[in-house]
């Protein structure tokens, strides 16, 4: 089986339950597969979190459309996200199917090496005074 096709992924970067977008972070996209193990890719949060929209080699759609079929109708990928003050978030198993838009959320969760800078100023419970 060769893959033929293409569906597409665009990944959306979040913290604090999809509240916040992760501008910056590093996504890399690699074959999980025995038959696209040399596909690797990066791509970089825009300021809403998201990436362009990538193509991925899948398996033809019609492997998908009969259930006697003994090829696997999709392709398998692993996600990786690398954001400056967020632990590394992976995901492995991403299906991709033939001609389908897909959409990946990520929330990431804030590193504790964050600088305590970083905390939101004028909150009443951030420094108490005596």
């Amino acid at each position: 089986m060769s893959f033929d096709d293409f569906g597409t992924l665009r990944v959306r970067a979040t913290s604090a339950s999809g509240a916040l977008p992760i501008s910056g972070a590093i996504i890399h996209i690699i074959g999980a597969d025995e038959k696209n193990r040399d596909f690797v890719k990066s791509l970089i949060t825009d300021k809403d979190g998201i990436t362009p929209k990538i193509d991925l080699p899948t398996p033809k759609k019609s492997y998908s459309l009969t259930p006697e079929e003994e090829e696997t109708p999709y392709a398998i990928y692993d996600v990786e996200a690398v954001a400056d003050g967020y632990y590394t978030k992976r995901i492995v198993g991403v299906a991709i199917f033939s001609g389908i838009n897909a959409i990946l959320p990520l929330n990431m969760i804030p590193s504790s090496l964050k600088p305590i800078e970083n905390f939101p100023k004028g909150n009443v419970n951030a420094a108490l005074e005596e």
